[in-house]
Protein backbone atom coordinates (compact mmCIF):
# COMPACT_ATOMS: atom_id res chain seq x y z
CA UNK A 1 0.00 0.00 0.00
CA UNK A 2 1.32 3.44 -0.97
CA UNK A 3 2.03 5.70 1.97
CA UNK A 4 0.69 9.21 2.08
CA UNK A 5 3.18 12.04 2.36
CA UNK A 6 2.93 13.83 5.68
CA UNK A 7 2.64 17.63 5.57
CA UNK A 8 5.81 19.48 6.42
CA UNK A 9 5.89 21.82 9.37
CA UNK A 10 5.37 25.52 8.74
CA UNK A 11 9.06 26.07 9.47
CA UNK A 12 10.06 23.47 6.88
CA UNK A 13 7.98 25.14 4.18
CA UNK A 14 9.38 28.57 4.98
CA UNK A 15 12.96 27.25 4.90
CA UNK A 16 12.57 25.24 1.70
CA UNK A 17 10.78 27.94 -0.24
CA UNK A 18 13.37 30.66 0.45
CA UNK A 19 15.26 30.03 -2.86
CA UNK A 20 11.99 30.34 -4.78
CA UNK A 21 11.22 33.64 -3.06
CA UNK A 22 14.63 34.95 -4.10
CA UNK A 23 14.21 33.66 -7.67
CA UNK A 24 10.79 35.23 -8.13
CA UNK A 25 11.83 38.46 -6.44
CA UNK A 26 14.81 38.76 -8.81
CA UNK A 27 12.51 38.05 -11.76
CA UNK A 28 10.24 40.85 -10.58
CA UNK A 29 13.15 43.29 -10.37
CA UNK A 30 14.38 42.42 -13.87
CA UNK A 31 11.32 44.12 -15.41
CA UNK A 32 10.76 47.26 -13.30
CA UNK A 33 7.75 49.54 -13.80
CA UNK A 34 9.30 52.93 -13.06
CA UNK A 35 6.36 55.29 -13.42
CA UNK A 36 5.85 58.43 -11.36
CA UNK A 37 2.44 59.39 -9.94
CA UNK A 38 2.90 63.13 -10.46
CA UNK A 39 3.59 62.65 -14.18
CA UNK A 40 0.22 60.95 -14.79
CA UNK A 41 -1.94 63.93 -13.78
CA UNK A 42 -2.97 66.90 -15.94
CA UNK A 43 -2.75 69.39 -13.10
CA UNK A 44 -3.90 72.35 -15.19
CA UNK A 45 -7.42 70.94 -15.51
CA UNK A 46 -8.15 71.04 -11.77
CA UNK A 47 -10.54 73.41 -10.00
CA UNK A 48 -10.85 74.42 -6.35
CA UNK A 49 -13.59 72.62 -4.44
CA UNK A 50 -13.91 75.76 -2.30
CA UNK A 51 -14.73 77.85 -5.36
CA UNK A 52 -16.96 75.22 -6.97
CA UNK A 53 -18.27 72.41 -4.73
CA UNK A 54 -18.47 68.89 -6.16
CA UNK A 55 -21.55 67.81 -8.12
CA UNK A 56 -22.46 64.54 -9.85
CA UNK A 57 -22.79 66.50 -13.08
CA UNK A 58 -19.04 67.26 -13.00
CA UNK A 59 -18.32 63.75 -14.30
CA UNK A 60 -21.38 61.71 -15.36
CA UNK A 61 -20.98 58.05 -14.35
CA UNK A 62 -23.19 55.16 -13.37
CA UNK A 63 -23.46 54.40 -9.65
CA UNK A 64 -21.66 51.08 -10.20
CA UNK A 65 -18.56 52.71 -11.67
CA UNK A 66 -18.52 55.37 -8.95
CA UNK A 67 -18.73 52.60 -6.34
CA UNK A 68 -15.85 50.75 -8.01
CA UNK A 69 -13.61 53.83 -7.94
CA UNK A 70 -14.53 54.48 -4.31
CA UNK A 71 -13.95 50.90 -3.13
CA UNK A 72 -10.77 50.41 -5.20
CA UNK A 73 -9.21 53.60 -3.86
CA UNK A 74 -10.12 52.99 -0.21
CA UNK A 75 -8.73 49.47 -0.53
CA UNK A 76 -5.43 50.92 -1.72
CA UNK A 77 -5.53 53.40 1.20
CA UNK A 78 -5.55 50.51 3.66
CA UNK A 79 -2.00 49.49 2.62
CA UNK A 80 -0.34 49.94 6.06
CA UNK A 81 -2.56 47.25 7.57
CA UNK A 82 -1.98 44.83 4.71
CA UNK A 83 1.76 45.25 5.16
CA UNK A 84 1.37 44.54 8.86
CA UNK A 85 -0.66 41.39 8.13
CA UNK A 86 1.96 40.14 5.67
CA UNK A 87 4.73 40.78 8.18
CA UNK A 88 2.96 38.45 10.62
CA UNK A 89 3.96 35.56 8.31
CA UNK A 90 7.32 36.98 7.19
CA UNK A 91 10.10 36.21 9.68
CA UNK A 92 13.02 38.60 9.99
CA UNK A 93 15.94 37.46 7.87
CA UNK A 94 13.75 35.56 5.39
CA UNK A 95 13.70 36.88 1.78
CA UNK A 96 9.91 37.16 1.92
CA UNK A 97 10.42 40.12 4.28
CA UNK A 98 12.50 41.94 1.64
CA UNK A 99 9.84 41.18 -0.98
CA UNK A 100 7.13 42.60 1.27
CA UNK A 101 9.11 45.84 1.57
CA UNK A 102 9.30 46.06 -2.24
CA UNK A 103 5.60 45.25 -2.56
CA UNK A 104 4.67 47.95 -0.05
CA UNK A 105 6.80 50.55 -1.83
CA UNK A 106 5.14 49.81 -5.18
CA UNK A 107 1.61 49.58 -3.79
CA UNK A 108 1.90 52.88 -1.93
CA UNK A 109 1.83 54.93 -5.13
CA UNK A 110 -1.56 53.48 -6.15
CA UNK A 111 -3.57 55.48 -3.63
CA UNK A 112 -1.47 58.57 -4.42
CA UNK A 113 -2.15 58.61 -8.14
CA UNK A 114 -5.77 57.46 -7.87
CA UNK A 115 -6.66 60.20 -5.40
CA UNK A 116 -4.95 62.87 -7.53
CA UNK A 117 -6.93 61.74 -10.59
CA UNK A 118 -10.19 61.53 -8.60
CA UNK A 119 -9.76 65.09 -7.33
CA UNK A 120 -8.68 66.56 -10.66
CA UNK A 121 -11.41 64.80 -12.65
CA UNK A 122 -14.14 65.20 -9.96
CA UNK A 123 -15.36 61.69 -10.76
CA UNK A 124 -16.55 60.96 -7.21
CA UNK A 125 -17.50 63.02 -4.16
CA UNK A 126 -14.26 63.99 -2.35
CA UNK A 127 -16.04 64.50 0.98
CA UNK A 128 -17.59 61.02 0.87
CA UNK A 129 -14.19 59.63 -0.08
CA UNK A 130 -12.39 61.26 2.86
CA UNK A 131 -15.15 60.29 5.30
CA UNK A 132 -14.88 56.70 4.04
CA UNK A 133 -11.11 56.71 4.40
CA UNK A 134 -11.30 57.90 7.99
CA UNK A 135 -13.82 55.20 8.93
CA UNK A 136 -12.03 52.39 7.13
CA UNK A 137 -8.53 53.13 8.35
CA UNK A 138 -9.72 53.59 11.92
CA UNK A 139 -11.20 50.07 11.78
CA UNK A 140 -8.00 48.58 10.28
CA UNK A 141 -9.91 45.59 8.92
CA UNK A 142 -7.77 43.27 6.77
CA UNK A 143 -7.47 39.47 6.49
CA UNK A 144 -5.01 37.79 8.86
CA UNK A 145 -4.01 34.45 7.32
CA UNK A 146 -3.22 31.81 9.90
CA UNK A 147 -0.09 30.44 8.22
CA UNK A 148 2.46 31.20 5.52
CA UNK A 149 0.65 28.80 3.17
CA UNK A 150 -2.65 30.57 3.83
CA UNK A 151 -1.00 33.94 3.21
CA UNK A 152 0.49 33.21 -0.19
CA UNK A 153 -2.68 31.42 -1.32
CA UNK A 154 -4.92 34.32 -0.27
CA UNK A 155 -2.70 37.06 -1.69
CA UNK A 156 -2.40 35.28 -5.05
CA UNK A 157 -6.20 35.30 -5.31
CA UNK A 158 -6.51 38.83 -3.96
CA UNK A 159 -3.93 40.34 -6.32
CA UNK A 160 -5.58 38.72 -9.31
CA UNK A 161 -9.01 39.97 -8.22
CA UNK A 162 -7.69 43.49 -7.63
CA UNK A 163 -6.01 43.56 -11.03
CA UNK A 164 -9.30 42.59 -12.68
CA UNK A 165 -11.26 45.19 -10.68
CA UNK A 166 -8.93 48.04 -11.71
CA UNK A 167 -8.78 46.89 -15.32
CA UNK A 168 -12.54 46.56 -15.68
CA UNK A 169 -13.19 49.87 -13.93
CA UNK A 170 -10.85 51.63 -16.38
CA UNK A 171 -12.72 50.08 -19.30
CA UNK A 172 -15.98 51.62 -18.00
CA UNK A 173 -14.63 55.18 -17.95
CA UNK A 174 -15.58 57.60 -20.76
CA UNK A 175 -13.24 57.20 -23.72
CA UNK A 176 -12.20 60.85 -23.50
CA UNK A 177 -10.85 60.38 -19.96
CA UNK A 178 -7.42 59.27 -21.11
CA UNK A 179 -5.90 60.30 -17.80
CA UNK A 180 -8.19 58.07 -15.76
CA UNK A 181 -7.81 55.13 -18.11
CA UNK A 182 -4.03 55.47 -17.99
CA UNK A 183 -3.97 55.70 -14.17
CA UNK A 184 -6.04 52.54 -13.73
CA UNK A 185 -4.05 50.71 -16.40
CA UNK A 186 -0.79 51.51 -14.58
CA UNK A 187 -2.20 50.24 -11.29
CA UNK A 188 -3.59 47.11 -12.93
CA UNK A 189 -0.15 46.50 -14.46
CA UNK A 190 1.49 46.61 -11.03
CA UNK A 191 -1.15 44.29 -9.62
CA UNK A 192 -0.48 41.85 -12.46
CA UNK A 193 3.20 41.64 -11.55
CA UNK A 194 2.35 41.18 -7.87
CA UNK A 195 -0.15 38.47 -8.77
CA UNK A 196 2.45 36.63 -10.84
CA UNK A 197 4.87 36.66 -7.91
CA UNK A 198 2.38 35.18 -5.45
CA UNK A 199 0.79 32.81 -7.97
CA UNK A 200 4.14 31.31 -8.88
CA UNK A 201 5.33 31.27 -5.26
CA UNK A 202 2.22 29.28 -4.34
CA UNK A 203 2.94 26.93 -7.24
CA UNK A 204 6.45 26.37 -5.85
CA UNK A 205 4.92 25.69 -2.42
CA UNK A 206 2.60 23.09 -3.96
CA UNK A 207 5.70 21.28 -5.27
CA UNK A 208 7.31 21.36 -1.80
CA UNK A 209 4.26 20.51 0.32
CA UNK A 210 1.15 19.71 -1.73
CA UNK A 211 -0.91 18.59 1.27
CA UNK A 212 -0.51 21.80 3.25
CA UNK A 213 -1.16 23.90 0.15
CA UNK A 214 -4.25 21.91 -0.82
CA UNK A 215 -5.70 22.46 2.63
CA UNK A 216 -4.92 26.17 2.41
CA UNK A 217 -6.40 26.44 -1.09
CA UNK A 218 -9.67 24.85 0.00
CA UNK A 219 -9.87 27.07 3.07
CA UNK A 220 -9.01 30.35 1.33
CA UNK A 221 -11.19 29.78 -1.73
CA UNK A 222 -14.17 28.78 0.40
CA UNK A 223 -13.95 31.97 2.45
CA UNK A 224 -12.48 34.39 -0.10
CA UNK A 225 -13.92 37.90 -0.31
CA UNK A 226 -12.58 41.04 -1.89
CA UNK A 227 -10.79 43.26 0.62
CA UNK A 228 -12.78 46.25 1.80
CA UNK A 229 -15.16 44.97 4.45
CA UNK A 230 -14.26 47.96 6.64
CA UNK A 231 -15.49 50.41 4.00
CA UNK A 232 -18.79 52.14 4.88
CA UNK A 233 -21.76 50.51 3.09
CA UNK A 234 -19.38 47.99 1.50
CA UNK A 235 -22.12 45.46 0.68
CA UNK A 236 -24.20 48.06 -1.18
CA UNK A 237 -21.16 49.15 -3.18
CA UNK A 238 -20.21 45.53 -3.91
CA UNK A 239 -23.70 44.84 -5.31
CA UNK A 240 -23.47 47.89 -7.59
CA UNK A 241 -20.00 46.86 -8.76
CA UNK A 242 -21.22 43.35 -9.56
CA UNK A 243 -24.28 44.60 -11.44
CA UNK A 244 -22.02 46.86 -13.49
CA UNK A 245 -20.05 43.78 -14.58
CA UNK A 246 -16.81 45.07 -13.08
CA UNK A 247 -16.26 42.43 -10.42
CA UNK A 248 -18.52 39.85 -8.85
CA UNK A 249 -18.94 36.12 -8.41
CA UNK A 250 -18.79 35.52 -12.17
CA UNK A 251 -15.41 37.23 -12.48
CA UNK A 252 -14.18 35.40 -9.37
CA UNK A 253 -15.03 32.04 -10.96
CA UNK A 254 -13.91 32.71 -14.53
CA UNK A 255 -11.04 35.17 -14.20
CA UNK A 256 -9.60 34.35 -10.77
CA UNK A 257 -10.21 30.71 -9.90
CA UNK A 258 -10.09 29.43 -13.48
CA UNK A 259 -6.54 30.46 -14.40
CA UNK A 260 -5.09 30.14 -10.89
CA UNK A 261 -6.32 26.62 -10.17
CA UNK A 262 -5.43 25.47 -13.68
CA UNK A 263 -1.82 26.50 -13.12
CA UNK A 264 -1.68 24.94 -9.65
CA UNK A 265 -3.25 21.79 -11.18
CA UNK A 266 -5.09 20.98 -7.96
CA UNK A 267 -7.24 18.39 -9.72
CA UNK A 268 -4.28 16.10 -10.45
CA UNK A 269 -2.04 16.57 -7.41
CA UNK A 270 -0.74 13.29 -6.02
CA UNK A 271 0.82 12.22 -2.76
CA UNK A 272 -1.73 14.01 -0.60
CA UNK A 273 -2.46 13.24 3.04
CA UNK A 274 -5.92 12.02 4.03
CA UNK A 275 -6.76 15.50 5.32
CA UNK A 276 -5.64 17.07 2.05
CA UNK A 277 -7.73 14.65 0.01
CA UNK A 278 -10.75 15.71 2.07
CA UNK A 279 -9.83 19.33 1.41
CA UNK A 280 -9.74 18.64 -2.34
CA UNK A 281 -13.29 17.24 -2.13
CA UNK A 282 -14.37 20.35 -0.24
CA UNK A 283 -12.78 22.52 -2.91
CA UNK A 284 -14.56 20.62 -5.68
CA UNK A 285 -17.87 21.10 -3.87
CA UNK A 286 -17.24 24.82 -3.40
CA UNK A 287 -16.38 25.28 -7.07
CA UNK A 288 -19.54 23.41 -8.08
CA UNK A 289 -21.71 25.60 -5.84
CA UNK A 290 -20.12 28.79 -7.16
CA UNK A 291 -20.65 27.63 -10.74
CA UNK A 292 -24.31 26.82 -10.05
CA UNK A 293 -24.85 30.21 -8.42
CA UNK A 294 -23.23 32.04 -11.32
CA UNK A 295 -25.42 30.13 -13.77
CA UNK A 296 -28.58 31.03 -11.84
CA UNK A 297 -27.55 34.67 -11.72
CA UNK A 298 -26.87 34.65 -15.45
CA UNK A 299 -30.27 33.13 -16.21
CA UNK A 300 -32.02 35.63 -13.93
CA UNK A 301 -30.24 38.54 -15.61
CA UNK A 302 -31.12 37.24 -19.06
CA UNK A 303 -34.76 36.83 -18.05
CA UNK A 304 -34.90 40.36 -16.62
CA UNK A 305 -33.33 41.74 -19.78
CA UNK A 306 -35.89 39.92 -21.93
CA UNK A 307 -38.79 41.32 -19.89
CA UNK A 308 -37.38 44.82 -20.10
CA UNK A 309 -36.87 44.50 -23.85
CA UNK A 310 -40.44 43.26 -24.35
CA UNK A 311 -41.76 46.24 -22.41
CA UNK A 312 -40.14 48.74 -24.80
Amino acid sequence: MATKRLPKSRTDLLDEIAPDVERLYNRHLEAPRLWYPHEQIDWGTGESFLDRPWSESDYPLSSGVRSAIYVNLLTEDNLPYYTTALYERSPAGHPIREWNNQWTMEENRHAMVMRDWVHISRCIDPTMLEDGRRVQMKKAEVPHPESFADMITYVALQERATQIAHRNTGAKLPKDDKMGRNVLALIAGDETKHYLFYRDLAQAAFAIDPSTMMISAAKQISAFAMPGTGIPAFTRHAVRISREGIYGLGQYLKDVLGPVLALWDVEHLGGLSAEAEKARLVLESVLCKISETVERMSQKAASSAAVASAAL
